[in-house]
């Protein structure tokens, strides 16, 4: 429910943000200035740090005792918050530069690269303060407290949706409105970090900040050594999306924002069971190699993967049939056209193609950390960075935005395939009785849903244009909508429950529970 409550709220906040910037020069800017402190956070704060941290925490915490877990917490987080100072300063004294960088097609428009410069020069301090919220959220995740780390990402979302009611309310400028969000953003970034301290200090933990003594403390050393192959890895991948961001700067305006707004929403299912599932995957599977039982470790894994095949393959092909009326629902207001609205369609349904190597991607690479072995998913994550810029370079002329989406997926699955062959042979094999009758299972179940989902909103369809609407107008999109993914979602779990997949009865199952405990 936290999880799904963060996700549904960033899908407002992104809706406040298309209405009052549109998909224009103006969203591009902003889209590119929040990428930078986004990339290092990725980077630095909630990737490799989470790979690395939380298995080093959770065998403190087992061997040591608290004290030290919580000393641990505290040097790493002074020594990362020199580097992310550091890297704050520098990108605020050269945010310029870095946007020439990293959209070059800017270059030709000076105002453009102006504003995302001070839009940069805001919001970078966003990375320093997501080292504090990434630090505490491993700390509470090792101690299996995840209804407040999955929480924080709401409170951001709902800082930013305020920002956005307040920029309505003044009536600004679309050029001072972003500076206002941008603000905005800011200040939720604070919220994010100090929502998770309460919970810590019930739990006994005081944040302190330390000089002395953080590099040569062997924990710190341990996730420092973890943390380099990962910071490689991602540093490809970011490297990737730096490239990916040139690339679709040289296209017509609106291209970065068109890619910003599918992959919100391409992420919105990742977020809500690829992430979800890999952070309860990192602490099981941690606790699991601290104990040396790498056959319960392969079962805790396996589990997770069967549930993420179940859950985002089912909207990778929700999202495919149904691109166009949930992006209208979700995007056609304020200053996105009809046209905005069918262009983010068509990349998001080139998104959606790596929607499971994706998830499938984030539940396996953190098994390889708790084994010390952080070069696998060094190695997975370079192969797709390659697969990726090769694709793109060869085809986002004639393609444009959508190609650079779907080469995204590629690079997906190329990560997933090195992964999987990579798991067998280093930890061991995955429990296999069953896998081909699950896998027809799904192969049927899916099959199922897209039919009746595309049935259903092609008679949508039908009856809008009988009653004289020619289409559906959107405030009625809501309804349609939901009776067609209604009908779906019972038509896939019904399916998937009659041919005994694991899970299945609980999926079935999961919208009453949920009604139950609201």
């Amino acid at each position: 429910m936290a999880v799904l409550a963060s996700r549904v709220l960033g899908l407002v906040r992104e809706i406040s943000f298309a209405a009052l910037f549109g998909a224009g020069m103006v969203a591009d800017a902003y889209t590119v200035a929040f990428r930078i402190p986004n990339l290092l956070r990725d980077l630095l704060a909630e990737g490799a740090l989470s790979s690395a941290f939380v298995p080093t925490f959770t065998a403190a915490l087992h061997n040591d005792g608290e004290d030290r877990a919580h000393r641990l917490g505290n040097l790493t987080l002074s020594a990362l918050l020199v580097v992310t100072g550091v890297l704050t300063a520098c990108g605020m004294a050269w945010s310029e530069e870095i946007v020439v960088v990293i959209a070059r097609g800017f270059d030709d428009d000076p105002y453009k690269v102006a504003l995302a410069a001070r839009l940069t020069r805001v919001m970078m301090p966003i990375l320093a303060l997501v080292t504090l919220g990434a630090v505490w959220m491993g700390m509470l995740n090792a101690r299996r407290r995840f209804v407040m780390p999955a929480l924080a990402p709401a409170v951001f979302n709902i800082v930013s949706i305020v920002a956005g009611v307040g920029v309505w309310i003044a009536g600004e400028s679309v050029e001072n409105g972003v500076m206002l969000w941008s603000i905005g953003t800011l200040l939720a970034g604070i919220a994010q970090a100090c929502c998770q301290l309460p919970s810590l200090w019930r739990l006994g933990y005081r944040p302190a900040l330390f000089v002395r003594g953080v590099w040569n403390d062997p924990g710190v050393r341990r996730i420092m050594r973890l943390m380099a192959p990962a910071l490689v890895g991602l540093a490809a991948i970011q490297i990737n999306i730096i490239i990916n961001t040139g690339f679709a700067s040289t296209l017509e305006d609106g291209a970065v924002a068109q890619l910003g707004y599918a992959f919100r929403l391409f992420f919105l299912p990742l977020g809500v069971f690829g992430v979800a599932l890999a952070t309860v995957t990192t602490t099981h599977a941690s606790e699991e190699a601290a104990r040396g039982d790498r056959v319960a470790l392969g079962e805790r894994v396996a589990d997770s993967l069967g549930a993420g095949w179940m859950l985002t393959s089912a909207s990778a092909v929700g999202l495919a049939v149904l691109a166009v009326p949930v992006v209208t629902l979700i995007y056609r207001h304020g200053q996105t056209s009809a046209a905005d609205a069918e262009a983010i369609a068509i990349v998001l349904q080139a998104y959606v193609a790596g929607l499971l190597p994706y998830s499938l991607v984030k539940i396996l690479a953190p098994a390889f950390y708790t084994v010390d072995r952080p070069r696998i998913p060094l190695l997975g994550s370079v192969s797709a960075v390659v697969v990726n810029i090769t694709f793109n370079a060869l085809t986002y002329r004639e393609l444009g935005a959508p190609g650079i989406a779907m080469g995204t997926g590629l690079g997906a699955l190329t990560n997933v395939l090195v992964l999987r062959i990579a798991f067998a042979r280093v930890i061991g094999p995955l429990p296999a009785e069953g896998r081909w009758r699950r896998l027809g299972g799904l192969a049927v179940a899916n099959g199922v849903l897209g039919a009746v989902v595309f049935g259903g909103w092609t008679g949508a369809q039908w009856a809008a244009q009988s009653w004289g609407f020619g289409d559906w107008p959107v405030w009625a999109l809501v309804p349609a909508l939901g009776l067609v993914i209604g009908a779906g979602f019972v038509a896939y779990a019904g399916v998937l429950r009659a041919l005994r997949y694991p899970g299945a009865a609980l999926l079935l199952r999961l919208p009453a529970r949920l009604l139950r405990r609201r």
